[in-house]
């Protein structure tokens, strides 16, 4: 487990090695849905971070996995203005 539905986003992750993938419960009562997929490359985590929200699904490694983080201050101290590419990036996982 990576993050955890429901935690609270400190934040952004990189995947540097291996995959990994987001789920969530979908339908109440029902087993959790596999609803994205990540690989070396890839990021995670900017939805609760950016939004100051809890953690909308949880991420779980699928092989074994490297990660960096960043705290919210440092993106928001190294991306400045470009943490509006971040957000026009949730507006596509908005539909998952």
């Amino acid at each position: 487990m990576i993050i955890k539905e429901g935690d609270e986003g400190k934040e952004l992750y990189f995947l540097v090695e291996g995959e990994a993938f987001a789920s969530k419960v979908i339908e109440e009562g029902k087993e959790e849905t596999e609803v994205k997929q990540y690989k070396a490359g890839d990021y995670f985590g900017e939805l609760a971070l950016l939004n100051s929200e809890p953690r909308a699904a949880n991420v779980k490694a699928r092989t074994e996995v490297v990660c960096v983080t960043m705290d919210r201050h440092s993106v928001k101290r190294l991306f400045g203005p470009l943490d509006e590419i971040l957000k026009r990036n949730m507006d596509n996982l908005a539909m998952l």
